[in-house]
């Protein structure tokens, strides 16, 4: 396998880096530097890899069973479908990296604890760096990203759906026909991102600059924003269906239904006929408020201020009053 390894090398070396779905088992490649290298694929069992660099490399799907992997460098590679089963891993640096539930990890093998980011529907991401990755169609549905790093990351076609993202960074980012349905975006940074085509409905948009993002053809109906929300020039944010939600706002039969509005300041709004069934708005500010024929259906206001809030016809029947203001 030496003349293989020799090639791989000088191909590498020359400024190849797609080395896709390559038959490299038992290669000898040790003390290599191979950073963002191509393996999607690649079959590298029994392969000797120690001390290679493979920091910010695609190795998705690739067969590393019983590949001496010692010392090696994987930090914030990709590892989402690969196998390492009985590898040896031994020293090895796995900081940022990513992988998924069909990555293969050897037994007694902590990839938390390595700081491997595990990336799918229902994940805890909080502050976590993916920046410049190439997540693609990836599905974090529901996933919590807070404070998230993912500056010119490809967010191409990804599934977003009522993910947290609040003071996550998203400059440069491609989210070019992305679903961010139901997504908190509040203060998120958006420069320059592209949202061609996104999904943003019944996004949550407090605080968030959209001045620099590309958001032609994509849908916001249903959005909310505040006074602090800043928009691309000559964009019609209350045509595109935005709410505009603060005090003394008029919100006549908005469908606010399933938003998490916690402790906002509604006070003095008109929420006539409002839908706020399934919504959050635990120690929320509604003083004041007219909420004539409002729909508070297993609307959670724990806490919330309804001093002098006009409540005909409302219905609140199943809402959760604990400990709220009423008179």
């Amino acid at each position: 396998m030496a003349d293989l390894s020799s090639q791989v090398i000088a191909a590498y070396t020359e400024g190849r880096r797609d080395f896709s779905y390559c038959q490299m088992q038992a290669i000898r490649m040790s003390q290599y530097v191979l950073t963002e290298i191509d393996l999607w694929g690649c079959n590298l069992a029994d392969a000797h890899l120690a001390d290679v660099d493979f920091s910010g490399s695609n190795l998705r799907g690739a067969d590393l069973q019983r590949a001496n992997l010692r010392r090696t460098n994987f930090q914030a590679a990709d590892l989402r479908g690969a196998c390492l089963r009985d590898a040896q891993v031994e020293d090895a640096n796995f900081q940022d990296a990513i992988a998924d539930y069909q990555t293969q990890f050897p037994e007694d093998f902590d990839p938390l604890q390595a700081s491997v980011h595990y990336l799918g529907q229902k994940t805890t991401l909080i502050d976590c760096n993916l920046s410049q990755r190439d997540l693609g169609g990836i599905d974090l549905s529901y996933s919590d990203l807070a404070g998230a790093q993912l500056v010119q990351t490809n967010l191409l076609g990804a599934w977003l759906v009522g993910t947290q993202l609040t003071e996550a960074n998203l400059s440069n980012a491609n989210l070019n026909s992305s679903n961010l349905s139901n997504a908190n975006l509040q203060r998120a940074k958006f420069k320059n991102t592209n949202l061609t085509r996104a999904n943003l409905s019944k996004a949550i948009l407090f605080g968030v600059d959209l001045s620099q993002t590309n958001l032609k053809e994509s849908c916001l109906s249903g959005a909310v924003c505040d006074s602090a929300t800043q928009w691309p020039e000559d964009f019609d944010w209350e045509w595109a269906g935005v709410y505009c939600l603060g005090p003394n706002q008029s919100l006549w039969a908005a469908d606010l239904s399933n938003l998490i509005l916690v402790g906002i300041d509604l006070s003095g709004a008109n929420l006539v006929g409002v839908n706020f069934t399934g919504a959050d708005l635990w120690g929320a500010n509604l003083q004041g408020c007219d909420l004539r024929d409002a729909c508070l259906a297993g609307t959670n206001l724990w806490g919330a201020n309804l001093i002098d809030a006009d409540l005909t016809g409302a219905e609140i029947d199943t809402a959760n009053l604990e400990a709220a203001m009423l008179s």
